[in-house]
């Protein structure tokens, strides 16, 4: 691993990566980029130029909007996309996270024979499962993972949904949020404990949790993980929590929820914005009885979907064919 150097200018951090390509393009067989669009396009194009031997690989995380940019069923988004082949025709090839996008995409010319489906796996890289604490039984424990404060992350709606439940369910439960909170959402949340002492019992601020082994104990923990998001194109998050059988109750982010809850089977989806419906949520599955049941099964489906050694194969695969 090499670190190419801090910066903040994005016209910056394109000239460090050009000028390392310039020097050492000719010792790489592959080039990967994350995300499409003009930085990835344009480095491909000058690597390709500097050894035409080389392959580029673009995992696109594309959510609703990345979506839209390349199709939205238009005849004037099809003459809008035009530029993109010529654009992208340093890419060999593209994968998307999301199956539905990857059914539509293939089937379009500009990403005819480059694409694939690669969902974002759970990686336990330095992590023994065996290793990982679980306790026979869950505590009373729904979880956030993100970053306060973030408006694409919406975690006041986390908070806002803490105030509203039947108090009288929630007595003995605590409410988690996972991430280093930004200056002014930790000054929101001390204002609202402040006035109401319920909710400052049962509302911790942990703060980020960067030791991964920890963070996977904790999703063992927690009974549900619930996600508030305004957008996301994947929130591997979840797919991690549900990994340590969580049960998800997730915002309508984006196609990808109904992928991640196997079209609500196993998890909850509430709409954007709606407090009341998402502590209602809360409120449904904290009452289940089957909920232990089914965070086993939650459990094994997130490992058979999102197996690190399962897709990592499969992307060695889609690579070897471009040789």
């Amino acid at each position: 691993m090499e670190h190419l150097g801090d910066t903040e200018k994005y016209t910056d951090k394109k000239k460090i990566a050009a000028n390392y390509l310039t020097l050492h393009a000719q010792n790489y067989d592959f080039l990967m980029f994350s995300h499409y669009g003009g930085a990835s396009y344009s480095l491909a194009r000058l690597a390709k130029k500097l050894n035409p031997k080389i392959k580029v690989y673009n995992k696109m995380d594309l959510g609703e909007r990345g979506l839209a940019h390349f199709y939205d069923g238009t005849f004037l988004r099809r003459l809008k996309v035009i530029p993109e082949y010529w654009k992208s025709a340093a890419i060999d090839l593209f994968t998307v996270e999301n199956r539905s996008f990857y059914e539509t995409l293939k089937n379009m010319r500009l990403f005819r024979n480059r694409i694939e489906y690669l969902p974002n796996p759970v990686s336990l890289f330095g992590v023994d499962l065996a290793e990982i604490k679980a306790p026979k039984e869950r505590e009373n424990i729904i979880l956030t993972v993100g970053r306060p404060g973030d408006p694409v992350k919406n975690t006041e709606l986390f908070v806002e949904a803490v105030q509203k439940v039947d108090r009288s369910k929630f007595d003995d439960w605590k409410f988690y949020i996972v991430g280093e909170p930004e200056a002014h959402f930790r000054a929101y949340v001390e204002k609202i404990t402040q006035g109401d002492p319920w909710v400052a019992q049962r509302l911790v601020l942990c703060g980020r949790v960067s030791d991964r082994r920890e963070l996977y104990e904790l999703y063992a923990r927690s009974k549900i993980m619930c996600m508030t998001s305004r957008s996301e194109s994947f929130c591997i998050a979840v797919s991690e929590a549900m990994y340590f059988g969580a049960y998800p109750i997730l915002t309508n982010f984006g196609g990808i929820v109904h992928e991640l809850t196997d079209g609500g089977r196993c998890g909850t989806i509430v709409p954007q914005e709606d407090a009341s419906a998402l502590a209602a949520a809360w409120e449904r599955t904290a009452e289940r009885a089957e909920l232990p049941a089914l965070s086993r099964e939650i459990r094994q489906l997130a490992r058979s979907t999102f197996d690190y050694d399962l897709w990592t194969a499969k992307l060695d695969e889609y690579l070897m064919r471009l040789k």
